[in-house]
């Protein structure tokens, strides 16, 4: 349990690394469009990802799940739904949409990343293992 805590807690951080990286790769861009859709898309990921943790720990650390689980669980897509909905929507022409994908990435170039490492580290283990 305590490892998929540690785990949870590498990808949010990672997340915002990510998120910062993206950020700084877009004023290269001069153009404050394309730095507000990356911000913009990055932090509903990153809260998206937060209220899902919260959601799923809450959920899993009773005996039973409870139907308010699952009204938990659909209202934060509705939200998810609205915000990305919104946010392309009523600001389309404000901010650049490609920027705001990017920034809707971050959860997944976050995941690839600590995957990447967890992978390393357990090669890294295995060759210490068998001594080479």
């Amino acid at each position: 349990m305590m490892a998929r805590e540690i785990r949870l807690s590498a990808i949010e951080r990672t997340e915002w690394i990510i998120l910062a990286l993206l950020t700084l790769g877009s004023l290269a861009f001069w153009n404050w469009r394309i730095t507000v859709g990356v911000i913009l898309g990055g932090i509903i990921c990153i809260l998206n990802f937060k209220a899902l943790r919260m959601i799923l720990e809450k959920g899993f650390s009773q005996e039973k799940i409870s139907a308010s689980f699952f009204v938990k669980y659909a209202l934060k897509f509705l939200a998810l739904l609205a915000a990305v909905g919104g946010v392309a929507f009523l600001l389309r022409g404000v901010i650049n949409m490609l920027a705001f994908l990017v920034g809707l990435l971050t959860i997944f170039l976050a995941i690839v990343v600590e995957g990447v490492r967890g992978c390393l580290y357990m090669e890294d283990e295995e060759e210490e293992s068998h001594g080479t």
